[in-house]
């Protein structure tokens, strides 16, 4: 990946080791390149960019990202960010006074507070309490679970923890509850593979700006077919409908899948960005990515424990993913930042821990001396 990462990536690894693609990823070459030619066509020639650039930037990011999610195209759409996605189903789920929604009390606020917003409707939304190594199970969830649950609702990696969920096993436990699973993939999407709709997840919801490696402003939200019937008609726009380019008369028939929630003009350059970030991912490939990142979570952790860190994230290869959270025995998380931004290594202080997020044209190398930096 030596050729990818000096393309790509020169400008953020000229200044030091960049680790925290959990927070905000750097915007590869070919991300800057895209945008800055889109803003040029933009300039010259507003209808042809937005016609033979805009339309067609649309069309293959919704035709990637939803190879990248494992779900069918046409079931997915382009939303703002994760909160968007995630606002646009609890404010449109059918619900009644009473019903109650489940989470977990970890979770990062944009997977709870739109359901949280549903108070004014008579909505109870239950935060479960993690274990004490910071890991849940089904069985945790199901334990405050009862006939009036409707949801249950969780991030695939904790952005606080670095837990990575089994999908499988909650999605077979609000089946065997009758239940939605509404699914925040934004910690887990770009480094681990992802079959959806295979796992049997009623909706998935991402941004763009962590490991997809995009500009932020875009997200995606697939809604699976029998889902649709039981969420009411929010966030109605010129583009909610089958024939969008229909003013005059009004016709107001909604698109028969998730696209109906795509209500206006789109992040035109934010897609242009989003579709050749998407490029590089899939030029990658998503099972070399999950393979270096894992080797490289790995790796960092052994070496924090030569540190003498204490390393609190997952060590379980089915429960790590791209995050690793530790702390120092005596220092201050702050400290241990302050300290790594000295030596040019941007980390991240999230959950109550210092988290490293590597992504996989990271090296060893950086690894070793992002531990390096650390005070002992």
């Amino acid at each position: 990946m030596q050729e990818i990462r000096t393309r790509e990536f020169a400008p953020v690894t000229a200044r030091g080791v960049y680790i925290n693609h959990a927070g905000v990823s750097p915007s590869p070459a070919r991300v800057v390149e895209a945008v800055t030619e889109a803003v040029r066509h933009a300039a010259s020639d507003p209808l042809s960019f937005f016609i033979d650039r805009v339309l067609v930037s649309q069309s293959s990011v919704r035709t990637r990202l939803a190879r990248l999610m494992g779900v069918p195209s046409e079931h997915l759409a382009l939303t703002k960010n994760t909160g968007h996605g995630l606002s646009l189903v609890a404010d449109g789920l059918k619900l009644e006074p009473g019903d109650n929604v489940v989470s977990v009390a970890c979770e990062y606020p944009s997977v709870v507070y739109p359901w949280y917003a549903q108070r004014d409707r008579g909505i109870e939304t239950r935060l479960i309490p993690t274990r004490t190594d910071g890991t849940f199970t089904p069985e945790d969830l199901d334990s405050v679970m009862d006939d009036r649950t409707r949801v249950l609702t969780l991030s695939w990696v904790q952005f606080g923890t670095g837990f990575r969920c089994d999908l499988a096993a909650c999605a077979a436990l609000a089946r065997s509850r009758n239940i939605l699973f509404i699914v925040d993939v934004i910690q887990g999407l770009g480094v681990l593979p992802l079959e959806a709709e295979k796992l049997g997840l009623d909706v998935v919801v991402t941004g763009v700006h962590k490991w997809l490696m995009a500009p932020g402003g875009t997200g995606g939200l697939y809604i699976a077919p029998h889902v649709l019937d039981k969420l009411r008609l929010v966030n109605m726009g010129a583009g909610a409908v089958v024939d969008v380019m229909k003013f005059d008369p009004l016709d107001f028939s909604p698109k028969p899948n998730a696209q109906r929630y795509e209500e206006g003009t789109p992040n035109v350059l934010g897609l242009c960005g989003f579709d050749a970030a998407l490029s590089l991912l899939e030029e990658v490939g998503i099972e070399a990515i999950a393979a270096q990142v894992l080797s490289l979570t790995k790796y960092a952790a052994a070496a924090l424990d030569q540190k003498g860190y204490r390393v609190t994230s997952p060590r379980a290869d089915t429960q790590r993913a791209g995050l690793v959270m530790f702390e120092h025995p005596t220092r201050t998380n702050e400290s241990v930042l302050e300290a790594l931004t000295a030596a040019n290594v941007s980390a991240a202080v999230r959950g109550g821990k210092v988290r490293f997020s590597p992504h996989f044209y990271n090296t060893f190398e950086e690894m070793d001396r992002a531990v390096a930096a650390l005070p002992g």
